[in-house]
């Protein structure tokens, strides 16, 4: 799978967001523990399976719950999509009106909340980081900070947001 990135976003204005996401980095991080947990999933609605150029495609739908240890996604329907030839799941994607992503960070009683129209967490084959993208109306709410864009990029370990589509707004909380 390729690295993900979204387009339209010119360098400068890349440049201003990650500078600010990098302000954002604390010692809060995923729990580390998630990693390590079994991807679980419901729905109140059937399911559909293929596979397609070695990859497994289970499609969910109605009241979709998404879980792996602390992290909890819910929308109307849901893709996941895994490796035939070693099972391992690729990415989850979750369609709904809105779509909720919850996980609670390492060193905080404070959850990471977010919602968006579309929510799909994956692996960065670059770098090894657990990737949120949200997009369409993205909110995402951390102890450090929020913001409300088009589309979002989220790094869960290092409570970063790595990039953005604009409009948005936001603001980092001064308590942290």
């Amino acid at each position: 799978m390729n690295k993900r990135q979204i387009r339209g976003t010119s360098p400068k204005r890349l440049a201003t967001i990650i500078t600010l996401g990098c302000l954002s980095i604390s010692s809060s991080f995923s729990l580390e523990a998630d990693k390590a947990q079994e991807l679980l999933f419901s729905a109140d609605g059937g399911s559909r399976m293929s596979i397609e150029n070695g990859i497994r495609l289970m499609e969910l739908s109605d009241n979709v719950i998404i879980t792996r240890g602390t992290m909890e996604i819910r929308g109307d329907t849901a893709t996941i999509e895994s490796i035939v030839s070693s099972g391992e799941v690729s990415k989850v994607t979750v369609i709904g009106t809105p779509v909720y992503y919850e996980q609670q960070l390492d060193s905080s009683d404070e959850p990471v909340k977010g919602s968006s129209n579309s929510i799909s967490f994956y692996t960065d084959e670059s770098d090894g980081a657990n990737v949120v993208e949200l997009i369409g109306e993205a909110v995402i709410e951390s102890p450090t900070s929020n913001f409300k864009c088009s589309a979002i990029v989220y790094i869960a370990e290092q409570d970063l947001i790595r990039d953005t589509v604009g409009p948005c707004s936001g603001a980092f909380n001064s308590s942290n």
